[in-house]
């Protein structure tokens, strides 16, 4: 299959049934809940640039995430809805399956690499969920593939606030994807997700990551908090999901995470977008800041 071809997703009729049943989910912000977010997700972003600006060549994927897991600690974060994420060179391709964090120490930094930096921090009960693009040294490809997905942000205002869209959002960022020449990595997601619900925590979830042991509930899963393992368990999954088959309310709050397969890397963007009856906003432009590491 070539860039161009339409790749076969799977559409589920009962899956298209779920993803419109009621949520509470669904529920419009209120100012103080956007500034939650928007606090959360700024922490988050700073955690990704610091990490940036710090790493070095031969610095490994584990290495990374250990430091930004830290980072995240000395700045008061005690729960993650997952734990820090970090891909170099050939993993921020995304296979199927094995997005997550490294086993093992991965690979160490090289240059030339292309970085995918994803945290998702809880902070004061809010979630802020992020990925940031960098590369070590510069990388004009990595600058185009930047600045398409720049102007793939700047029109999903526009998707999220038609209310009779003639695709999915996902088939619309599948479609822009494919045309630009380049591959939708959503393969490496579990039911091909452009974006995701995110959540406010009680204290409880707030006070403590509480990630399952590995051995008993497996890898995939052992990287997710328990607080948005719950939270999905409690709305179902389906709704909760921006893929092929999602035809509910968007309104609420959304991680929206599209990602590019590069020829020999992948490059994407994770950032929080609020959806209200009449529109829909960013939260800040703060992943449009660039940073090159060792720069």
């Amino acid at each position: 299959m070539t860039a161009n071809q339409p790749p076969v997703y799977q559409r589920s009729p009962l899956a298209q049934k779920i993803s419109r049943l009621p949520s509470s989910s669904t529920s419009v912000l209120s100012p103080d809940h956007v500034e939650g977010f928007r606090r959360a997700q700024e922490l988050a972003f700073e955690c990704a640039k610091a990490a940036a600006r710090e790493m070095r060549l031969g610095w490994t994927e584990a290495q990374t995430g250990r430091w930004m897991h830290q980072w995240l600690l000395d700045h008061g974060v005690r729960s993650f809805l997952h734990k820090p994420i970090v891909a170099y060179g050939p993993r921020t391709l995304a296979p199927d399956d094995q997005w997550g964090p490294v086993k093992g120490e991965g690979a160490p930094l090289r240059e030339g690499d292309v970085v995918i930096l994803d945290c998702s921090a809880v902070v004061d009960h809010y979630t802020g969920d992020v990925a940031y693009t960098t590369s070590a040294g510069p990388n004009p490809e990595l600058v185009k593939a930047q600045e398409f997905l720049s102007g793939l942000r700047s029109q999903m205002i526009e998707r999220f606030r038609d209310p009779q869209p003639r695709d999915t959002i996902f088939d619309w960022v599948d479609q822009e994807i494919r045309a630009r020449g380049y591959e939708n990595a959503a393969g490496g997601y579990g039911q091909h997700v452009v974006g995701h619900r995110v959540y406010r925590y009680g204290k409880f979830f707030s006070g403590h990551a509480a990630f399952p042991p590995e051995r008993v509930f497996g890898w995939f899963l052992s990287w997710h908090g328990s607080g948005f393992l719950v939270n999905n368990l409690r709305r179902l999954i389906m709704p909760e999901v921006l893929n092929v088959n999602h035809r509910g309310a968007k309104t609420g709050i959304w991680a929206i995470e599209p990602h590019l397969r590069v020829g020999h890397f992948g490059c994407k963007f994770e950032e929080l977008l609020v959806v209200t009856p009449d529109g829909a906003h960013w939260l800040s432009d703060t992943s449009q800041e660039r940073i090159v590491i060792g720069t």
